[in-house]
């Protein structure tokens, strides 16, 4: 009987255990950008900027917002020297709970990755307002796109490009997988784990040997972040129908971290605004392939003419694939 009781308590202990959200700290100030260096949010939270400029005056800005675990230099190398040469200027930031921010490893919550965003976006526009201005989500930031243009409108943009967005919500899942992650998140949503080698995000293994090895790239994750970008992509599926701004979506068929089917449920629930880009040798990592430049070359050309085809081709009869 007493170990019964012991066994019970321990168990109520882990159970009491929640998923650990950074969030929006209190508003202190209105948020700012310092120079070409950093982001300072509503609460205090530095955030810094990367800046390439483009090697004649500027024709477009392109904001990068980058993948789980990954951070600012995500477009590189080769995406963004090619985008200084089309009169392009390239600006990313690392995402709380990523790269060099203080909160580094931490979930940050939705809310505050797409008030992120939303402020940036703003604050951009205001600094180039005479230039177009564009937005680029890789992955888990391709998640975060979606959820800031369809919950945070107007804004001052002309366009949007998704690369691999991460879609793959919960909802999408086998009943165990769900269950597993709903056990540790509410038991241990401290622990770390590492998925290093488990999928192949390109077919490009100098860069993705380079990635392993980059000092700011996080290598073993909190539960708790694992639940958290979970269910921002499960939102960003839901989300599909009401993304109604300009959008170029691109997905590679041996993507082994996004699967079809989930991209194929979003896909599905895209409005016809959307231009849908598939590449049948194209990985999760698109921009870092073998076949980037192919993927740098397609962007441009929708920046330039978004109404006409793609300069591969890749989106002709591309929602097919679906």
């Amino acid at each position: 009987m007493l170990n019964t009781l012991k066994a019970l308590l321990v168990l109520l202990t882990l159970t009491a255990c929640t998923p650990h959200i950074e969030g929006l700290g209190k508003r202190t100030q209105v948020p700012d950008l310092d120079g070409d260096t950093f982001y300072v949010a509503q609460d205090g939270v530095r955030l810094p900027l990367r800046i390439w400029e483009p090697k004649e005056p500027a024709k477009a800005v392109l904001i990068g917002v980058h993948g789980f675990n990954d951070y600012g230099n995500f477009l590189t190398p080769g995406m963004e020297t090619f985008l200084q040469d089309n009169a392009i200027k390239l600006i990313t930031y690392d995402q709380r709970g990523f790269g060099k921010s203080a909160t580094r490893g931490f979930w940050p919550g939705k809310e505050a990755l797409v008030n992120d965003l939303a402020n940036i976006i703003h604050l951009v526009h205001s600094r180039y307002e005479h230039l177009p201005l564009y937005v680029m989500g890789e992955s888990m930031g391709g998640a975060v796109v979606v959820n800031t243009l369809t919950q945070v409108k107007p804004l001052p943009i002309e366009g949007a490009i998704l690369s691999a967005p991460a879609v793959w919500g919960p909802s999408s899942w086998p009943w165990y997988q769900k269950a597993t992650l709903y056990a540790m998140s509410y038991t241990m949503p401290w622990l770390t784990l590492s998925g290093g080698g488990i999928v192949q995000p390109t077919d490009h293994l100098e860069n993705w040997k380079n990635w392993s090895l980059d000092p700011l790239v996080i290598r073993n994750t909190r539960v708790d972040a694992m639940w958290g970008v979970s269910w921002l992509m499960e939102d960003a599926l839901n989300a599909a129908p009401d993304l109604d701004v300009p959008t170029l979506m691109l997905y590679g068929a041996n993507d082994e971290v996004i699967p079809h089917k989930p991209t194929a449920q979003f896909v599905k629930k895209l409005p016809a605004n959307v231009k849908v880009a598939y590449y049948p040798d194209g990985w999760h990592w698109l921009s870092r392939d073998h076949n980037g430049p192919t993927i740098w070359k397609d962007v441009v050309s929708w920046i330039n003419t978004p109404t006409q085809s793609l300069t591969s081709g890749a989106d002709q009869d591309a929602r097919e694939n679906f």
